[in-house]
């Protein structure tokens, strides 16, 4: 992996870029930190941030015409803006140490000129002069100041260029008029700042304001004399003791000018902020102290934090998108330090939901960059398989034994395929059966159960999803290239993005717009619950509404669309805390009933003891069923469709195949049961395990006389211990499984 390829998906990313009003600061002030220093009384600390950031605070915050203000998001709730400027005048008045701080920088031998000793060249001087270099002020008057000299306030900016300057020493020469720059042969670089309608040696018409240059490589302007006001003389002032260090180490012009013009368009959480006055002074030279603070405490710290909030998984963690990126790449070298796996966990914890996405203004898709993560593990030999290991198994089931296809009976063509996918039959099989006859007596329609890939998609495993949708679509042209009928969101979604090809159409539309559906009402007031992967179906979010309200249940609407119920992803086992905290949230959403459409989403919530039903019980009138199928259930389901279907279209019968342990009986608690679920073992993995330990005779028998086993398979390891009964029950006593291999030598005697 490249680094590109992870910054690609964050690159927009604006968190923690400048605020609006910073953006629009000419200085490029971080507003949002000043505000908060200074809303705390930390005035030091916030007259340092001003001062680094200004220059010249005295004089600023006297001029400036706060164009922070004008972009000030509080205006957007109907509030009057930040007075920043009050605010910076009054940490100037309470700030006890004012003296500049001095650093230890080895000292330059390039010698820079600078021409006026107005804002502008005072700003430029005093910059330069702080990164060491050897500075010389030009002026042909009688002292510093320039046009501000004229000011009523002049005082009090000659006192603050005075202590400003208290850390550096450049040359001041007052009374010379220079008149040809022949005169600063031997400077390095000269900056003009000759003030409006000063000398500008013939280079102004060929001025660049983007890098402050001229056709004279080493001369530069700025100030007054390029139409610049005092503000904005300062502000490229220090611009342009940037641009001299880059010229001077390359011989080449550095843009360093703030884009005074650009404005963020960050959108602060205005929704969640009360409005809150400005405070008005009660003496008109000013703010007390606490007025300031409290002045100061109104700004909203405006940031684009939307998907750490909204997101459990990015509030747990606490990185953002850019950081996130930058160690998915770091995390896939191999050489150490830069490879530390510090973002393992967090890629294996993501839903893969698209909330994210939904909710950024700049469309960030950190779900795609934790699958790419997935998918460069895959490839690394510590690659985590167990963590989906569970789902891929169930997959190769799915597209194996469960798998059937066939055009309608007595018809070798189809219109439409049945796709109901892996998980609805699975938890109860008369939401496909009875689906499946609904369909065959209105349109012309075949059967495909299979699975769409979720599994490997969300492992990352493309190997395994490309291999799957190749034998997809190449059962969909032995049905005629018929236009797919999904029942599963999730298939709906993954079809749309890599089997773009293939026609589709939601059950629940076909269902919506037909006569022959006598709903059952099951609720008289409910919520419907749209999963993750409906974001981009509304008719299929429509119709399954209007089937719902068919019912004569009256719907409630829930807060939030579209989140994930925590199902997605298949991150409960690398992340149990969140998918808990993540599934009691969704639980919580309403306080009605809900109705869902994802057979994903009725586990989650029955399993969470949410009441709540699936919408194909209530459109096909079945019989309320509220017991989730246990994992071998589930198997057992999924074949008994296959068997179902395939003797009602073809006639032919189907046989699953028997295996050698299937005749062993096991007797467990109804703890235990509930235990082994919840670690997705599945009582069949128990009885293997029991079967080829028996066989092989590998295993032991402690004191108590428990016998104790194991079973290794390519990735989990399975541990059971048991007791023998009669016959072929076993009673299990404990169960659970690991990652580990381990290899058994005999012993050395």
């Amino acid at each position: 992996m490249r680094a590109e390829d992870a910054s690609v998906y964050t690159e927009k990313c604006i968190i923690g870029e400048p605020a609006p009003c910073s953006n629009a600061c000419p200085f490029g002030l971080d507003v949002r930190s000043f505000l908060e220093k200074a809303g705390k009384g930390k005035w030091n600390t916030a007259y340092k941030s001003l001062r680094n950031a200004v220059v010249f605070p005295v004089i600023v915050s006297t001029l400036c015409p706060s164009p922070c203000e004008k972009q000030c998001q509080r205006t957007k709730i109907g509030d009057e803006p930040i007075a920043t400027r009050m605010v910076e005048s009054a940490c100037i008045k309470h700030t006890k140490n004012q003296k500049p701080d001095s650093y230890v920088i080895p000292p330059k031998t390039e010698r820079i000129a600078i021409i006026g000793a107005g804002a502008a060249g005072l700003s430029a001087a005093l910059c330069i002069a702080q990164k060491n270099y050897m500075v010389t002020v030009f002026d042909r008057s009688s002292n510093w100041g320039g046009s501000l000299r004229a000011h009523p306030n002049f005082k009090d900016f000659d006192a603050d260029i005075a202590l400003q300057f208290s850390s550096v020493t450049p040359e001041f020469k007052y009374g010379v008029e220079i008149k040809s720059l022949a005169e600063l042969d031997e400077f390095d670089m000269i900056y003009v700042a000759t003030g409006a309608g000063g000398r500008d040696f013939g280079l102004l018409s060929g001025w660049d304001s983007k890098y402050l240059n001229t056709h004279e490589p080493k001369v530069f302007l700025g100030g007054a004399l390029t139409g610049a006001d005092t503000i904005t003389g300062i502000a490229q002032g220090k611009s342009v003791s940037k641009t001299a260090e880059y010229f001077l180490q390359t011989g080449k012009a550095y843009s360093a000018v703030g884009n005074v013009a650009s404005v963020c368009s960050i959108a602060p959480p205005i929704a969640a902020t009360p409005p809150a006055h400005r405070i008005i002074p009660a003496d008109p030279c000013g703010y007390t102290e606490d007025e300031a603070k409290a002045e100061a405490l109104r700004c909203m710290n405006c940031d684009c934090d939307r998907c750490l909030k909204s997101c459990e998984m990015l509030d747990m963690f606490r990185k953002k998108p850019k950081k996130i990126a930058m160690e998915v790449y770091a995390d896939t070298q191999v050489n150490p330090p830069f490879s530390s796996h510090t973002i393992t966990r967090q890629a294996y914890s993501c839903n893969m939901c698209g909330h994210c996405t939904d909710i950024c203004p700049m469309d960030i898709d950190l779900g795609g960059l934790l699958r790419l993560s997935r998918e460069a593990r895959t490839q690394d030999p510590a690659y985590p398989e167990a963590l989906h290991d569970y789902w891929l198994r169930e997959m190769d089931f799915s597209i194996g034994d469960a798998s059937f296809f066939a055009p309608p009976k007595n018809n070798s063509k189809c219109d439409y395929v049945f796709f109901p996918g892996c998980q609805l039959g699975a938890h109860n099989p008369a939401h496909v059966i009875e689906s499946y006859k609904f369909l065959e007596k209105i349109y012309n329609t075949g059967i495909f159960t299979g699975c769409c890939g979720a599994p490997a998609y969300w492992a990352g495993d493309n190997d395994r999803q490309n291999t799957n949708f190749e034998e997809i679509r190449k059962i969909w042209r032995e049905l005629d290239k018929a236009a797919f009928v999904f029942a599963c969101a999730t298939c709906e979604s993954l079809f749309q993005t890599f089997l773009p090809e293939i026609p589709h159409v939601s059950l629940y539309e076909l269902m919506a717009q037909s006569d022959e559906i006598c709903a059952g009402r099951i609720y008289d007031n409910a919520s419907v619950f749209d999963p993750c992967n409906a974001r981009g179906s509304r008719e299929m979010e429509r119709a399954v509404r209007k089937l719902a309200e068919t019912s004569g249940a009256k719907l409630t609407e829930l807060p939030e669309k579209n989140r994930c119920c925590g199902y997605g992803g298949h991150m409960s086992l690398a992340n149990p805390d969140l998918y808990s905290r993540i599934t009691e949230n969704r639980a919580g959403l309403g306080n009605d009933p809900y109705i869902v459409y994802c057979a994903n989403c009725r586990e989650v919530f029955l399993s969470r003891k949410k009441e709540c039903t699936h919408i194909l019980d209530i459109a096909l009138d079945l019989p309320y069923n509220p017991i989730l199928s246990k994992i071998h259930e589930k198997r057992e389901n999924a074949l008994k469709v296959k068997s179902t279907l395939m003797k009602h279209v073809t006639g032919a019968d189907f046989v699953p195949e028997v295996r050698e342990w299937d005749s062993i009986q096991l007797n467990l608690s109804d703890e235990l049961a509930n235990s082994i679920e919840k670690k997705l073992i599945s009582q069949n993995d128990i009885k293997e395990t029991i079967w080829y330990a028996e066989k092989s005779g590998d295993l032991f028998v402690d004191e108590s006389g428990t016998l104790r086993c194991c079973l290794q398979k390519p990735v989990i390891t399975f541990w059971v211990a048991y007791k023998k009964s009669d016959g072929d029950e076993r009673e299990i006593l404990e169960a659970y499984s690991h990652r580990m291999k381990f290899s058994i030598k005999e012993a050395v005697q």
